[in-house]
């Protein structure tokens, strides 16, 4: 039996979003490619590594996106900030889209697109890609068609110029982060989901709308990405590895009887440890 290569000829989740579907995924905080293969097999249409608020070092990212691309994952990056360093080494590196967070302006989004494409639509240096002998075709313009340029919507300011940041040729959708728009609002997080939060995040909708881009929102949980579907929301984030770990574990952990009364037979799935 082969174990070859299988060529990627377009990207999936660029795919589903320019079709107007839901491309739904998770992010991966926990700095581990073993647990990014596991979330891989569980059928998101993407993963993204996010080294802005996790300690994931840079070859560790690359392992992680190796092992979401072998699960079945388009692997995927939130870079720290909007600068030309890191987007070119994690495009370089394999990611096959990017979530670049803090842009409020049009020009912010300008400097994004601008270092994720190649000349002459872009500065982006070419020095090769790790991900560029599986790609079905040249990268070098493979890249500038299938790399998903998102960015992320999450101050007063950006919502404020969504529709301008939104026109920008070259960005495919926004991803709204809710934490930092509720304290760029001045909300507590207990505000958040409250009738001007949710406000914000709809003119940023349908500013989305009014440009043709997909929106995108990072959620909590799947009855929220279910809503956030049914509202007109496309790339969706459901919560994250460390999130879904330390849920399943608070629910079993506060299952626990200590009062001695006998276990329920089969409350468990036998013989399934990962």
């Amino acid at each position: 039996m082969s174990m070859g290569k299988q060529k990627i000829t377009t990207n999936p989740v660029l795919d589903k979003l320019r079709n107007g579907e839901a491309a739904v995924g998770a992010w991966l905080s926990l700095a581990s490619p073993v647990a990014a293969e596991a979330m891989a097999h569980i059928g998101w249409d993407w993963l993204t590594v996010d080294t802005e608020h996790s300690p994931v070092g840079f070859e560790t990212m690359v392992n992680c996106f190796r092992a979401a691309q072998l699960g079945g994952a388009v692997p995927m990056a939130r870079v720290p900030w909007n600068d030309i360093i890191w987007i070119q080494r994690t495009l370089d590196a394999g990611a096959l889209g990017l979530v670049v967070p803090m842009v409020n302006t049009r020009e912010d989004a300008q400097h994004v697109v601008d270092n994720m494409k190649y000349a002459t639509r872009g500065q982006r240096s070419f020095g090769g890609s790790r991900v560029a002998s599986y790609i079905d075709g040249d990268y070098r313009f493979w890249a500038d068609d299938n790399i998903a340029v998102m960015v992320m919507i999450e101050t007063v300011e950006a919502v404020e110029n969504a529709e301008a940041i939104l026109s920008v040729e070259g960005v495919h959708g926004c991803f709204i982060g809710p934490n930092d728009l509720a304290l760029s609002m001045g909300l507590t997080f207990k505000e958040m989901g409250g009738e001007e939060h949710e406000a914000a995040m709809a003119k940023v909708l349908q500013a989305c709308r009014n440009t043709g881009k997909a929106g995108g929102k990072h959620c909590y949980n799947g009855a929220e990405v279910t809503q956030r579907i049914q509202q007109g929301f496309q790339y969706l984030a459901l919560s994250s590895d460390a999130g879904l770990l330390l849920k399943g574990a608070r629910d079993e952990f506060s299952a626990i009887d200590r009062s001695g009364a006998p276990a329920i037979a089969g409350a468990g799935a036998k013989g399934s440890l990962y």
